[in-house]
């Protein structure tokens, strides 16, 4: 039997994955919500003023993933990882230190860098070298511990903001950044695992020269196809959702419930975005990415209804839970339908614009949720408008599945020819 597509290295390199994207996505990110009402009350801001270091964070990596492959090309990953992984961490501790909104704005952006050189591109960009066989699982795995992360530190966060302040809580939150990379910085892997003598996990050469006759790598890729376009639009549009998460234990306030409440709202979201990601990829190993995107836009809706007609806390972090799954396709949906559109040989060119888009709409979104309370003090208009995205995303969704058959149709029968 050939161990070189089946090995210990295949889990390992999995492992060191997750911790990536607990570190970059789930603390960074998913775990900052927690900050939002404490920090703007104790700087005398509105909410959306101070999360707009969010914004400004997000922006940040959604520009630095567009230059990611040609970075990871350039240095070692070895020596990006150390770097970044320091500087982000470090960048997060100094906001303990600021007293003024200018300084959250300026860290934002570093940690927004930083976090970026080891969040979602490079991670999925390995995964895809890596897992050549249940590709969708290992994707879903792996960005499954953003949620994990975010439903284990909010709480943490919470109860630290509450015993010892936000600034001690903000020395954990980059200390935590830091420690959950160790494994990444000190492990020895590298981002093609043929450089190592091994072969992604369950490859198989003569199947894959069958799908390489039929998706050759395009040179010169068109980005303003109609399929890229409507799938660009979809990606900012979808991720904007994303942003409400964040703002759960600020909506739970206006309901007259306690931080507590609001802070487990925030960790059901979590949860439902760590299952709801395992269940995305399971359902796109066996049905398809576009069907298993479908239904998690399907459940996304419902929990939308349920967040603006809950009649208890209970019903409240139901609808949290089920909202949780805006993650599944904002992360490891895209990632996958990418690949199922474009093809792996496109990715490294196609997905970092994507990720730019995901980043782009969820940072907005952020700053747009906050002002939307901050000047009519609800937010079942930011609600309202999600639904009205998800029913966008549907229509968009249909338009690049249509153009995608058209081409592939174009493709096979060009392979036909040429055999």
């Amino acid at each position: 039997m050939n161990n070189k597509n089946r090995s210990i290295k295949h889990l390992i390199v999995l492992i060191v994955c997750c911790g990536l994207a607990a570190s970059s996505i789930g603390v960074c990110v998913n775990s900052a919500g927690v900050f939002y009402t404490p920090v703007s009350e104790s700087l005398g801001i509105m909410r959306g003023t101070f999360s707009m270091h969010g914004t400004i964070s997000l922006l940040a990596t959604a520009v630095i993933s567009l230059f990611v492959p040609a970075i990871m090309k350039k240095y070692s990953y070895k020596v990006i990882l150390i770097f970044s992984v320091l500087v982000a961490g470090g960048s997060t501790i100094l906001m303990a230190f600021s007293k003024g909104v200018l300084a959250f704005y300026i860290l934002g952006a570093i940690r927004g860098v930083s976090s970026g050189l080891f969040a979602i591109v490079p991670i999925t960009m390995i995964i895809n070298k890596w897992f050549y066989k249940n590709h969708g699982l290992a994707t879903s795995i792996v960005l499954s511990f953003s949620g994990i992360a975010g439903a284990v530190c909010s709480p943490i966060f919470t109860k630290c903001i509450q015993s010892f302040g936000w600034e001690i809580a903000y020395i954990i939150m980059g200390i935590s950044i830091i420690v959950l990379c160790i494994p990444a910085v000190i492990y020895p892997f590298s981002i093609d695992p043929e450089e190592i003598g091994l072969l992604a996990y369950g490859y198989n050469a003569k199947e894959k020269q069958i799908i390489d006759e039929v998706t050759k790598s395009e040179n010169n890729f068109n980005f303003f196809n109609v399929s890229f376009v409507c799938f660009f639009v979809f990606a900012i549009l979808h991720t904007a959702i994303s942003g409400i998460t964040q703002h759960l234990p600020g909506f739970a306030e206006t309901l007259n419930y306690s931080a507590t409440i609001g802070a487990m709202m925030l960790s059901a979201g979590m949860v439902g975005n760590i299952l709801s990601k395992l269940v995305i990829g399971f359902i796109s190993d066996k049905l398809g990415p576009v069907k298993a995107t479908i239904i998690m836009i399907a459940i996304n809706i419902i929990s939308i209804v349920i967040l603006l007609l809950a009649p208890s806390s209970t019903v409240l972090l139901i609808g949290s839970f089920l909202f949780g799954s805006v993650y599944s396709v904002g992360a490891v949906g895209f990632a996958l339908l990418t690949k199922h559109f474009f093809g792996v040989e496109n990715y490294s060119t196609v997905y970092p614009i994507i990720s730019f888009a995901t980043n782009f709409g969820g940072a907005f979104a952020l700053s747009l949720v906050g002002y939307i309370y901050d000047f009519t003090g609800s937010y079942v208009y930011a609600f309202i408008i999600a639904l009205t995205i998800n029913v966008a995303n549907l229509i968009l969704l249909y338009i690049v599945v249509k153009s995608y058959l058209v081409a592939k149709k174009l493709k096979l029968e060009n392979a036909v020819v040429n055999l």
